[in-house]
């Protein structure tokens, strides 16, 4: 049996990482938009929904969207984790694959905060 890496207990797509020791965990791509970064425009802009951790107040992480361009302008000082290394960040959690599932179940039963599949929220409207 496979095992899943989770963040808080929703599964991660992609991290990022910097230099500094910041962390983005992706748990889904959104949507596309044109996005004005430093006066310029970018077209089909990914926007990504994750959970954040600044290495200047870890204590202050939190869930938001996320503009794919920005962290690819912030290169080379932010790249993307190669997958094999995504045990080694900080809060991650392996799962089994048969406990996720059963994690989704629980976490339906229960009163979560509207971050929660935000994004399927958003395509929604």
């Amino acid at each position: 049996m496979g095992k899943r890496i989770t963040i808080k207990g929703k599964p991660v797509i992609e991290i990022f990482e910097s230099f500094g020791g910041s962390y983005w965990f992706i748990t889904e791509k959104c949507h596309k938009q044109d996005s004005i970064i430093n006066g310029r425009v970018y077209k089909d802009d990914q926007i990504l929904f994750g959970y954040v951790r600044l290495s200047a107040c870890p204590e202050y992480a939190e869930w938001g969207y996320i503009s794919e361009t920005e962290l690819k302008l912030l290169a080379p000082k932010v790249w993307k984790v190669p997958k094999k290394n995504w045990p080694f960040c900080p809060e991650i959690e392996e799962v089994p694959e048969r406990e996720q599932i059963e994690s989704k179940d629980r976490e339906m039963k229960v009163s979560r905060p509207a971050v929660m599949g935000a994004c399927k929220e958003v395509r929604e409207k």
